[in-house]
């Protein structure tokens, strides 16, 4: 029994240390991302089609959920299917997602996408980007800006669609 719970402990730390993007300090397919002296959050990486994109892009144009989030990561993908849920629920209501993919391919996020029916924005994260945000080593972390860009709130770890929904209402 001993050997059971040793293992069981052994493989859940597996599992978040698989989560971990710590050993990522490095382009992961993104734009050079440089931080500058402003103030908050910023990022500059690659969608995954390849174009540079920018936080100011989305920034203050709505309600905005920007996520961090793998598809390797299984927390990640139990979440997206209420993430999706609550896209299509807000999305006429100005609700924007955008999903920044760490250490994944574009081609990987692009079937993931399709596969699920992901239809926010999805780039391609960099280290840069995860250190302006402050998101520390692991992911998802979902951070919930109003329409005018301020950070509201944020999830470190799956949530379900009821926590999205509380927080996307705080936001609408």
């Amino acid at each position: 029994m001993k050997q059971i719970v040793i293992i069981g402990i052994a493989v859940f730390s597996m599992v978040i240390a698989g989560c971990s993007s710590d050993s990522d300090k490095t382009d992961g397919g993104g734009a050079q991302s440089s931080l500058t002296a402003q103030s908050g959050p910023s990022f500059k990486v690659n969608d995954v089609s390849g174009r540079v994109r920018t936080f100011e892009e989305f920034k203050g144009t709505g309600p905005l959920v920007v996520n961090f989030w793998g598809t390797w990561c299984p927390p990640c993908r139990r979440e997206i299917p209420d993430m999706v849920k609550i896209y299509d629920e807000y999305k006429d209501r100005g609700l924007k997602i955008v999903g920044l993919s760490v250490r994944d391919t574009p081609d990987k996020v692009k079937r993931f996408a399709s596969e699920y029916g992901i239809e926010w924005v999805l780039l391609m994260s960099n280290y840069d980007a995860m250190k302006s945000f402050k998101t520390g080593t692991g992911i998802p972390v979902s951070i919930f800006f109003d329409r005018n860009g301020n950070e509201v709130s944020r999830f470190v770890g799956g949530r379900s669609y009821r926590d999205f929904k509380a927080e996307v209402e705080k936001i609408i």
